[in-house]
């Protein structure tokens, strides 16, 4: 299975709590719905980081870097479509949608993404 992890960063001019709104209002929700289904996901996830004392500890004990606010992933058995739909004018038109509305509350020169490949 192919996965494809946007790790993400909230903006800094942002509070934790505007952030979270964006992050689960239902235009996001839709927006992410719609990528999905354009690029065929068998599964998607949004997944915010929970700022808990455990995780606090597990950074500070092993000197992590601070965590991403939240992860977006998509899933496929078979990425081979996704090159050529990524170059379709509907897909720039969805990507343009989708930037505009994250522009708002992601910063993404500090964010990252990558696929990977689950193993059995």
């Amino acid at each position: 299975m192919i996965r494809y992890i946007n790790c993400i960063r909230k903006r800094a001019d942002i509070s934790a709590g505007e952030f979270r709104e964006y992050w689960l209002s239902a235009e996001y929700g839709e927006l992410l719905e719609r990528v999905a289904g354009f690029y065929q996901a068998e599964r998607h996830f949004r997944s915010l980081t929970l700022q808990v004392e455990m995780g606090e500890r597990l950074i500070s004990e092993r000197g992590l870097a601070e965590p991403f606010d939240g992860t977006v992933e998509f899933y496929w058995t078979s990425a081979s479509r996704l090159a050529s739909l990524y170059e379709t004018e509907d897909a720039k038109k969805l990507a343009e949608q989708l930037g505009k509305y994250q522009s708002e509350f992601i910063d993404l020169s500090r964010s990252t993404a990558f696929f990977t490949e689950l193993g059995d």
